[in-house]
């Protein structure tokens, strides 16, 4: 079949779409379910089948091939800061009781509901691989952990965020419990600091690199059985604060290791040579009565760190970070192909103490307790500072492009887009307005629906 270069560039790629919407929508009304295997069945392996269970395009050897990310199953998108209103499918009267999402849920799970009568759609999508199907962050009936058994963080894209030792995945640093069989993967700003002191404190663990690549756990038994979690955060609020590290550790007053004193963003620090002078933008002189006031307190300054912090972001490529601390979470959470590590576990910090306790049950019994530590900050312990830049601010414009180049980890951990960021804000190579998007490509990886530039 001819090859679309650009979704929704072509008339002809827009009647696939279309068709294969159509075709999802049909699905609502089967009432036919078959026992034998789904032959759309992906598992999470190193290797998935294509879409109707075939091999990948190259045949048995093809890693090179299935690896490869396809970069016409995308769209070039640019931020726009005008607001318009959208209402989800589900909302309205008369409404298909279900939607594409629900479709690559079943594909994903292996229990489509048109399996053996090899539908039409679906034939047409095997066939035709340059028309992944599209879906909303966040749409997905799945877990976090389920999402991103089919995440392909494309190296050739984001390589340069592929920090920590992650390389082919036999040497990751984790905290590990041996008494437990339970170990963690540290995410920058994903309340690690809190993690590794519950699981030094409550579970014994000590910080040792193991092998988390999924071969190695295929034949696992009660004996070999290893449990790994991890937590992660609203890529959005995440960005704020990782900025906000990244921007302490690489000022021009701090002594590097690598003993660099350039910055890719020098005007950062345009007039501010010390934290003193630092502290005294996002802690004014007449709003405090000391500086131990200032550790504590909400931002007082005056838009200037804010107007710089959007002036990066508009230049940022999103593929090179300037520290670790802005790398995004997929890529920290896969080996340096692309494919994810062995996970067995996803929280969100948006409740790290629920989090935490529902692992304490599993592990410590009914009835344990952690966080002996515990601040009246909530956080059981780790650091909880303010933001320095006023984040109330950051104009709509700006959010929007943060949550373009976050699309990775909405996409590959199934996280809703934050309200701001919903809707048809952003302008593809031809003029038309759509909204951010994800696709699950014919190899079964999901991948975002634009990536970064």
């Amino acid at each position: 079949m001819g090859k679309v270069k650009k979704l929704g560039s072509s008339i002809r790629g827009e009647r696939e779409l279309t068709a294969l919407l159509l075709a999802a929508f049909a699905f609502s009304c089967t009432t036919i379910y078959f026992a034998n295997p789904s032959l759309t069945a992906i598992q999470s392996s190193r290797s998935p089948p294509g879409i109707l269970g075939s091999s990948s395009s190259g045949g048995g050897g093809g890693g090179d091939d299935r690896k490869k990310s396809n970069q016409n199953n995308t769209t070039t998108l640019s931020s726009s800061a005008t607001k318009t209103t959208t209402t989800s499918t589900s909302t309205i009267t008369g409404a298909p009781r279900s939607t594409i999402s629900d479709l690559i849920t079943w594909i994903l799970l292996g229990k489509d509901r048109d399996a053996n009568t090899h539908h039409a759609a679906l034939a047409r999508l095997d066939d035709s691989p340059y028309v992944p199907l599209e879906f909303i962050p966040g749409t997905l009936s799945l877990s976090h952990v389920q999402t991103f058994q089919h995440c392909y963080a494309d190296p050739n894209i984001y390589k340069n965020h592929f920090q920590g030792g992650r390389d082919d995945g036999s040497n990751i640093l984790v905290s590990y419990s041996e008494t437990h069989k339970l170990a963690y993967i540290m995410l920058p700003k994903c309340a690690s600091s809190t993690a590794r002191h519950v699981l030094k404190n409550d579970f014994q663990a000590r910080e040792r690199k193991i092998s988390l690549q999924p071969k190695d756990y295929d034949n696992e038994n009660e004996e070999t059985k290893l449990d790994v979690v991890t937590f992660v955060r609203d890529p959005l609020s995440r960005f704020y604060s990782q900025y906000d590290e990244a921007y302490i550790r690489n000022a021009p007053w701090q002594q590097k290791q690598d003993g660099s004193t350039s910055h890719p963003f020098p005007y950062l620090y345009e007039n501010i040579h010390s934290y003193q002078e630092y502290e005294d933008v996002f802690c004014p002189i007449e709003t405090r009565s000391n500086r131990k006031e200032c550790v504590f307190r909400e931002s007082k300054e005056n838009g200037t760190l804010t107007s710089r912090f959007e002036r990066l972001v508009k230049e940022y490529n999103g593929r090179d970070p300037f520290d670790v601390h802005l790398t995004l979470q997929a890529p920290m959470l896969s080996s340096n192909d692309g494919l994810p590590l062995h996970i067995t576990q996803i929280y969100n910090t948006s409740d790290t103490e629920a989090g935490w306790n529902s692992i304490a049950k599993q592990f410590l019994g009914e009835n344990a307790t952690l966080g002996s530590g515990k601040k009246e900050s909530g956080v059981i312990e780790g650091r909880s500072y303010p933001r320095r830049f006023n984040s109330e601010l950051v104009s709509i414009g700006t959010q929007r492009r943060i949550c373009q180049l976050m699309l990775l980890d909405y996409c590959c951990l199934n996280m809703p887009l934050p309200d701001v960021c919903k809707g048809l804000h952003y302008s593809t190579d031809g003029g038309d307005q759509r909204e951010l998007f994800c696709v699950l490509d014919s190899r079964g990886y999901i991948q975002p629906g634009i990536f970064p530039g």
